[in-house]
């Protein structure tokens, strides 16, 4: 996620609790039933439009996602971004060494129109991949792309450090 736009906190409401006090309580209480009853869905959203692997919940620390200091830590995110995201739209330019983005044309949560292609005017030299077909969690479904991506990235950050 590289801008504000209203239409993914809508997606998010349920994150969205700007009380730190409320955020724990529901943390402790309801949002994990919740969480519970609602993440097949959940996950088949964030993972589209590949399947969710079907050692996600164990072997791709699913579970761990469940526990209320989970809910707590990503509400306190929601609500981070509304708050400081505009800020650091504003120091995209200031960007200064290699950075990458690898996006996927298939991602339902956030869009490339809007996340992706817009950083190309904003860091010099960005390297940017878009993989055709490819939903929001490509570190599941090809992990040898996304490791060769950021070792390239890394490659060339590294470069004058030899």
């Amino acid at each position: 996620m590289t801008h504000l736009e209203a239409r993914i906190r809508q997606r998010f409401d349920l994150l969205y609790v700007p009380s730190p006090l409320l955020r724990r309580i529901l943390a402790y209480t309801v949002a994990m039933p919740l969480s519970l009853r609602y993440a097949q869905p959940t996950l088949r959203f964030i993972f589209a439009p590949q399947a969710v692997p079907a050692d996600y919940m164990v072997d791709g620390g699913g579970w761990l996602g469940l526990r209320p200091s989970h809910y707590f830590a990503t509400s306190t995110d929601v609500v981070a971004v509304e708050q400081d995201l505009g800020e650091i739209e504003r120091r995209y330019r200031d960007i200064a060494l290699p950075a990458g983005i690898l996006f996927g044309t298939g991602d339902q949560v956030i869009g490339e129109a809007v996340h992706g292609e817009p950083m190309l005017d904003k860091i010099a030299g960005l390297d940017f991949e878009r993989v055709e077909g490819l939903g929001h969690m490509p570190q599941f479904v090809e992990s040898e792309r996304v490791a060769a991506f950021i070792q390239r990235v890394a490659a060339r950050a590294f470069a004058d450090a030899k």
